[in-house]
């Protein structure tokens, strides 16, 4: 018997929450944060330094295209998408047991390279059934803040346990212990694939794949993607987070480690709330354009806020105060980018949006750790202006953006799978 509409909804609903709250513990930036940041400190790597080491950390997420146009194109033992889960998620559990034996910085960052190469493909591969999906049902905004509830679900565990580990254990054993934990994440999202994706065998089908180059050719052409492209790049230029915000807790304002991850719970929690808000009440009611808007105001206000971080009761209110308000912006920015994708080419063009995203972040996170250790004197208040300055510049932009919202699309009839 067919699958109902509303139970395929279910299940891509359930299969979402599992994998994006497995992405919250296993990514660079989920359990292992704390832990890899406060051994790198412990080798005495100052902040510019820890920065540089981990920026190889961002290619698997830069190249994201190329994972989404492998697998929109060329299925691998019959299948588009769930193989290639399965592959991927094997190479990001073995990638964090090796780590748990290894104690030289390039080692480790060599370990983290395939965690995150194994991750970020997942992540691209669980994205391209969203948009999919999403454009088929109308349901993008839905399936959006469904991944990213439970994601930040994920961090307000990880955010207390990371933080509890670095404060009670040695740096190495800190950084190991979050290691095997986290080798758990993407050892789950094998379990979840096997039962909750259901997709048909597909050949590589020369009928799909010209119909999947036009439509990838159409794309690279195309000036909407280029100016949503260049929206979400001047949009997250935020160089006042990261690292340089870590070290500034931590020398400055003399946090300990356990109270830094707490921080990360409190945000998560605002996060996992500010999902809510945004499918129960905003999504629905509100056209992408008003949600834009109001995303560049709340991510102009809510980053200069940071100027009042000044000891442990406003980093608890800020750090709440931005989870909430911040999960606006960032689920409006990526329903935004799932919406521009054409049909044929879903995995590779949202791919290569969040590729951009992803870039514009390093590069700033770069930028930001230089001018924190060598020009302003170890000195915050700068680099958040910086911020502020070009997340409120985007308004400026908004009047060249296309109308992104459009009515669910039919399935595609030559389509090889039903992912």
């Amino acid at each position: 018997m067919a699958e109902t509409p509303q139970r395929e909804t279910r299940r891509l609903m359930i299969f979402f929450g599992l994998v994006y709250f497995a992405q919250g513990l296993g990514q660079s930036g989920g359990l292992i944060s704390q832990p890899l940041t406060n051994y790198l400190k412990s080798l005495g790597l100052n902040t510019d330094q820890a920065t540089q080491l981990l920026a190889v950390l961002t290619i698997p997420w830069v190249i994201k295209p190329l994972y989404g146009l492998v697998s929109d194109f060329i299925p691998l033992f019959g299948y588009r998408r769930k193989s290639y889960l399965f592959l991927m998620n094997g190479v990001a559990t073995a990638g964090f047991l090796w780590l748990t034996g290894l104690t030289t910085p390039e080692w480790i960052v060599t370990a983290m390279v395939l965690t995150a190469l194994g991750i970020a493909s997942s992540d691209v591969l669980v994205d391209a059934i969203m948009v999919e999906k999403g454009q088929q049902t109308g349901q993008i905004k839905r399936f959006q803040s469904q991944q990213w509830m439970w994601f930040n679900i994920a961090a307000v565990t990880t955010g207390i346990l990371g933080g509890w580990l670095s404060d009670m254990l040695s740096p190495a054993s800190a950084l190991h212990t979050a290691a095997l934990i986290t080798a758990c994440a993407p050892a789950g999202v094998l379990i979840a694939t096997a039962f909750l994706v259901h997709e048909e065998k597909a050949a590589l089908n020369p009928a799909l794949l010209k119909s999947g180059t036009a439509s990838l050719l159409s794309a690279l052409k195309s000036r909407t993607l280029w100016i949503v492209a260049g929206f979400l790049a001047f949009w997250n230029f935020s160089p006042s987070f990261g690292t340089p915000m870590f070290y500034h807790m931590v020398d400055n304002l003399k946090f300990d480690q356990y109270f830094i991850g707490q921080l990360g719970s409190v945000t998560a929690v605002g996060s996992v709330l500010g999902a809510f808000v945004y499918q129960r009440y905003l999504a629905a009611r509100y056209s992408s354009l008003a949600l834009i808007y109001l995303s560049i105001l709340l991510g102009t206000l809510s980053t200069v806020a940071y100027l009042l971080l000044a000891d442990r009761p406003s980093a608890v209110i800020l750090s709440f105060v931005t989870g909430l308000v911040g999960m606006v912006p960032f689920l409006t920015m990526l329903s935004m980018a799932a919406a521009a994708c054409p049909p044929h080419a879903e995995g590779f063009t949202f791919a290569a949006l969040m590729s951009v995203f992803n870039a514009t972040s390093q590069a700033s996170a770069i930028f930001g750790a230089h001018l924190y250790q060598n020009v302003l004197g170890q000195q915050l208040g700068p680099l958040i202006w910086i911020s502020a300055a070009f997340t409120f510049a985007a308004f400026a932009l908004v009047p060249f953006l296309p109308k992104l919202d459009e009515p669910p699309r039919s399935p595609a009839p030559v389509r090889g799978a039903d992912d």
